[in-house]
């Protein structure tokens, strides 16, 4: 185990490494320039003042030297300091990345809500129009866009329905559970979770159908396993057999799926969070290439990158102890 550790921190330093020197690379070659646009919020800017600042932020060195430089200081946690707002940036990434962080968490937790039992339905009765209806609505999950799908939702459940909130955010719902909990209040978690309703369903209808599909094409593999026939031959309920025994084998690979899902979801935010004028980092990444922000822009990709590459490694790592075949290999 220790040398697998070793390995994967390994080459999850040399992707991160890879991650940092071709972003920096690719934001400085974006036209523009973002002493300009500090110039045009400032017009009392003399064209001194403009030549100072890039001598400042660096924008006079070198590409090799500003990535040697950035690399020197995000390893000590310094990300830099924001162009439009002059604000470390790693401040903006701390208050942005619980958002989108807990709106990734609800919409897994959605998805699994879903997909799970759809997938053991399907599962049992195979070839009967449940698994049809089942393969539509994977079809039909993988084919539809997020934001085509948030845009509709928007429309019917807040401004038909007005049942939920258009857009906004009024703090963690996971938070509000135990303040719910302490007060005797269901009220004080629902006016939180409510916000995270419309746009968690947005991210994890893909995931409902691709999950559903997964364990479905396991459970019927598991099914026909031995150890499932001699179970059915001792006359072992059949409910039991398929919660216990069957199930518990067949979300072996979606163990894995989950965790580039989530990792998936903490950087694949952005459209949706645009949507519904979340305050994640995804939206922080979108108004910052707006106004060429290059720090908060190299910082955004480079934490979710981060947050991917932990994620699976941990889920690797999990994998082990979960499966001993893949253990023993």
């Amino acid at each position: 185990m220790l040398k697998l550790l070793v390995s994967r921190f390994f080459y999850a330093c040399v992707i991160i490494l890879g991650v940092v020197l071709v972003v920096s690379s690719l934001v400085k070659l974006v036209p523009g320039d973002p002493v300009d646009v500090i110039a045009a919020g400032n017009p009392g800017m003399s064209v001194a003042d403009m030549d100072r600042l890039r001598e400042r932020m660096g924008l006079t060195r070198s590409i090799p030297e500003q990535f040697a430089s950035y690399l020197g200081h995000a390893v000590q946690g310094d990300m830099g300091t924001s162009i439009r707002q002059g604000v470390p940036v790693t401040r903006l990434i701390a208050e942005r990345l619980p958002a989108t962080a807990e709106l990734a968490f609800w919409a897994l937790v959605l998805a699994f809500i879903f997909a799970i039992p759809l997938g053991i339905a399907t599962a049992l009765k195979r070839g009967s129009w449940l698994d049809y209806t089942g393969t539509f609505i994977a079809v039909l999950g993988v084919s539809t866009p997020g934001f085509l799908l948030a845009v509709l939702m928007i429309l019917w459940f807040s401004i038909e329905l007005r049942w939920l909130p258009a857009s906004g955010y009024r703090g963690s719902a996971l938070l509000a559970v135990g303040k719910a909990v302490v007060e005797g209040k269901f009220s004080v978690f629902w006016n939180a979770f409510r916000y995270f309703i419309l746009p968690a369903i947005s991210l994890s209808f893909v995931l409902i159908a691709v999950n559903a599909r997964v364990i479905r094409s396991a459970m019927l593999e598991v099914l026909q396993q031995d150890f499932i026939t001699f179970a059915t031959a001792k006359g072992v309920p059949r409910l039991r057999i398929v919660l216990r025994h069957a199930l518990r084998n067949a979300l072996l690979p979606v163990v894995t799926l989950a965790g580039l899902q989530m990792g998936a979801l903490l950087s694949g935010t952005v459209v949706i969070e645009t949507v519904f004028a979340w305050p994640g980092i995804g939206r922080l990444a979108v108004d910052s290439i707006h106004v060429r922000d290059y720090p908060i822009i190299q910082a955004v990709v480079l934490v979710s990158a981060v947050l991917f590459i932990v994620l699976n490694l941990t889920v690797d790592i999990l994998y082990r102890f979960i499966d001993p075949r893949v253990r023993d290999d």
